[in-house]
């Protein structure tokens, strides 16, 4: 089971990235303090969440690209490999490609 990282870790990737949706080439920025959950929702795309925190996996999708920050405590490293808990992820670079 995965920890949530540090706070300073945290600070160092809270900078905005670009959320690319592959099947609609959707391109959405994050911005510092947003999630990946609330700009999909605002944008329209369908996602259903629960927990808001990591801990449930209800809002987990596959990832293509990119570099996730993995926040949650509900995938293994190996699921980590391919998929991404939206609602309290970041990004580690300047963009991630979901399977949307």
């Amino acid at each position: 089971m995965q920890t949530a990282p540090d706070t300073a870790d945290a600070a160092r990737t809270e900078h905005t990235f670009e959320l690319i949706l592959q099947r609609s080439q959707m391109r959405l920025p994050v911005a510092p303090g947003e999630s990946m959950a609330d700009v999909l929702q605002l944008a329209g795309v369908p996602l259903e969440t629960l927990c808001a925190q990591g801990m449930c996996g209800t809002c987990v999708t596959r990832w293509l690209d990119g570099e996730p920050d993995h926040r949650d405590s509900c995938l293994s490293a190996a699921e980590q490999a391919t998929h991404v808990a939206v609602c309290c992820a970041r990004s580690h670079s300047a963009t991630l490609t979901l399977d949307l």
